[in-house]
């Protein structure tokens, strides 16, 4: 059963698209239901975050299951596949998995080496579990993938230097004031981006944290947890006009930060130094045109490549390191694969062969010149032995190179030559 993904990530499409597909996690259940709909997708996996939007298949055609694929996207989204076509990526096979490995081992992130990814491909996986959509094709993939994100964590120096899209953005602040000790942080949002965005900020020197949030009880636990104060989301723009640094990372469906709202917050400041809003939730937490408002620096995802390529530079032998473990589990996960395609097929030409021969046999048994007993028993036996003898080879091969390229070739081979039904 083939293995399609198409997608697309911040290399390929815009920030502005990658929010019109984004789907959070509360919709997975309702989006993995859409997906089960269409004809040749068997299994379905998505991973929506921040920096990509791709969908996972095991299919029953591999053309058929692509645009079954981008249809999905299309619809469930509310967006013309004219408007993403020329974005997507398309793998298939080997190369799909090898691209769910480097996912999940974080090579493939806008912040090489990122912490959160690991967490968001397990989540969507179990997402995937409790709707009865991943099985055994993208069940196998995704546990081999987090088998090869969690040994790219524990052994190799990627795991020592952890560094996230949070982490990031205490960066871009550390590179806009320089000193952040005695600077006052606004963390719009309590979820776990902005935990990691303020504890990565308070590495650097930041006491002065609030926490803003519309659900109080979690930002009361927030606050909490990192020994800050906490306002509702009514008093975001009193906490505006206080605060030098602004992170905002709620899972709101629109902007919750408009221009008007950091206009009328900056009448009342009464600092000098600029305020920097960082804006990592996707969608966009803070309307762009906040950035066009006197003494305000507003900074997105987008922002965060200049990060991502310093940190790439210093990572390109443990990027090595990690694809060497990619490979490893590719290989372990393509030797199940041909492995678990051994037996159906043995089955399956067994059954052809055993079908052939009872259907001779019984003709035998009819007309004028038909077998006496003792002599239609002999003929079993005797044909018994033939049809053996005849598999005994194709199978013994199968079965030796169940665990090579070849193998899956092979078997492919046996099939088509023995009309065997296509469904392994």
């Amino acid at each position: 059963m083939p293995v399609v993904l198409v997608g697309l990530n911040y290399k390929t499409a815009s920030l502005d698209l990658l929010e019109r597909l984004y789907i959070p996690q509360e919709r997975l259940p309702k989006a993995l239901g859409h997906l089960a709909t269409f004809d040749h997708v068997i299994e379905g996996v998505v991973i929506s975050t921040c920096n990509r939007v791709e969908a996972y298949g095991a299919v029953t055609k591999f053309h058929g299951g692509v645009q079954d694929l981008r249809n999905f996207l299309a619809e469930f989204c509310h967006i013309a596949i004219e408007d993403f076509a020329d974005h997507l990526y398309t793998y298939h096979d080997e190369a799909a998995v090898r691209h769910l490995l480097r996912v999940a081992a974080g090579i493939d992130s806008m912040v090489v080496g990122e912490s959160e990814i690991l967490g968001q491909v397990r989540r969507s996986f179990s997402a995937a579990q409790e709707e009865g959509s991943a099985q055994r094709v993208l069940g196998a993939a995704f546990r081999q993938a987090l088998r090869a994100g969690k040994r790219a964590r524990t052994e190799t120096s990627i795991a020592r230097h952890p560094v996230s899209v949070s982490s990031a953005a205490a960066e871009l602040a550390r590179r806009r004031f320089g000193d952040l000790t005695g600077k006052n942080v606004v963390l719009v949002g309590a979820g776990t981006m902005g935990r990691l965005a303020a504890r990565s900020l308070m590495r650097h020197g930041v006491t002065d944290v609030t926490v803003v949030n519309r659900t109080e009880s979690r930002g009361y636990s927030l606050a909490g947890e990192l020994g800050a104060a906490f306002r509702p989301i009514g008093a975001l723009r009193d906490a505006l006009a206080e605060a030098d640094i602004v992170v905002a990372s709620t899972t709101a469906p629109s902007a919750v930060i408009d221009r008007a709202l950091v206009h009328d917050a900056m009448t009342d400041r009464r600092r000098e130094l600029p305020l920097l809003i960082v804006d990592i939730a996707v969608p966009r937490d803070v309307e762009p045109d906040v950035a066009r408002e006197p003494g305000v620096v507003l900074q997105t995802i987008s922002d965060l490549k200049d990060v991502a390529e310093a940190g790439r530079e210093t990572r390109l032998g443990q990027i090595s390191e990690v694809e060497a473990i990619i490979e490893q589990e590719l290989a372990r996960f393509l030797e199940w694969e041909s492995a678990a395609h051994v037996a159906p097929t043995a089955s399956a030409l067994v059954v052809a062969a055993e079908s052939i021969r009872a259907g001779e046999l019984e003709r035998l048994t009819r007309g004028p010149g038909r077998l006496t007993p003792e002599q239609l028993n002999a003929v079993d036996l005797a044909t018994q032995r033939i049809t053996r003898k005849l598999l005994h080879a194709p199978l013994k091969r199968a079965r030796e190179l169940a665990g090579s390229k070849q193998g899956y070739i092979y078997l492919s081979a046996i099939r088509e030559l023995f009309e065997l039904d296509d469904e392994l």
